[in-house]
């Protein structure tokens, strides 16, 4: 049971990554696609979303619009414009009663922005680390379904991450922001995780950025560090009073 949830979750993910090691302009459609397939197979086959977790692929196809853009401004533009249409066609079903959702999307949005006016991050390990922290908190406050999408994308950063520093591909981490963001809305709204507990997930892209110049071993060492001390507070948060067996 174990290994199954395991390959179901991690197999379409690393099949991605190694598409985008060879095609690397549309990596994050081979994402999308992998997000996909997992959702698939969790949840049955599906074309029109019909379900707020379903709408998760397209968080990783509007990057590939962005990224397609001749210049900086065309590409913020389209993914702010990207960010919004994915909100409101996946989160339709709760915008209308908790409006606040849409701000959500901003940080999103700016880090994109900062990403590209300045630099990105070498790998998006923080990002990696970042939806492990999701899966994990997700998982243990009630939903395996949404819990096993984060760690896929946790499997599709995370693989990624490896081909930039073993392979110097290039990653363009920060458009992952968008799926980061979505997944916390799916967790908060859906799941009820305290916004407490996903929002300081952000301290971890952010992170590596200010390592950036760091040597690669030490930086990911203290991202690790950093997010394994904020899933364990998370999760001693969120650990259920009553037994779980």
């Amino acid at each position: 049971m174990g290994a199954a949830l395991l390959l179901q979750t991690l197999a379409a993910p690393l099949g991605a990554a190694l598409l985008s090691w060879r095609w690397p302009r549309l990596a994050y459609l081979w994402g999308a696609l992998a997000i996909w397939l997992v959702a698939a197979l969790l949840g049955g086959f599906y074309v029109m979303p019909t379900k707020a977790w379903q709408w998760l692929p397209l968080t990783l196809l509007v990057p590939v619009i962005a990224l397609l853009a001749t210049d900086q401004r065309s590409a913020l533009l389209l993914f702010a414009v990207g960010g919004g249409v994915t909100w409101w066609l996946g989160l339709a079903t709760v915008l209308a009663s908790e409006p606040l959702i849409w701000l959500a999307l901003l940080p999103a949005i700016i880090w994109f922005t900062w990403c590209e006016r300045r630099t990105d991050s070498p790998e998006g390990l923080g990002f990696a680390l970042g939806f492990i922290w999701l899966a994990m908190v997700i998982g243990i406050d009630g939903s395996l379904l949404i819990a096993q999408l984060a760690g896929a994308l946790a499997a599709f950063a995370g693989f990624r991450a490896l081909l930039a520093q073993f392979a110097k591909v290039q990653v363009a981490p920060a458009v992952l922001g968008l799926a980061l963001a979505f997944m916390q809305m799916l967790a908060w709204q859906y799941v009820e995780v305290p916004l407490v507990v996903l929002l300081p997930v952000w301290l971890l892209p952010i992170g590596e950025w200010v390592l950036r110049h760091k040597p690669w071993l030490a930086r990911w060492a203290v991202l690790t560090v950093l997010a394994g001390i904020g899933a364990g507070i998370s999760l001693w948060w969120v650990w259920p009073e009553a037994s779980l067996y």
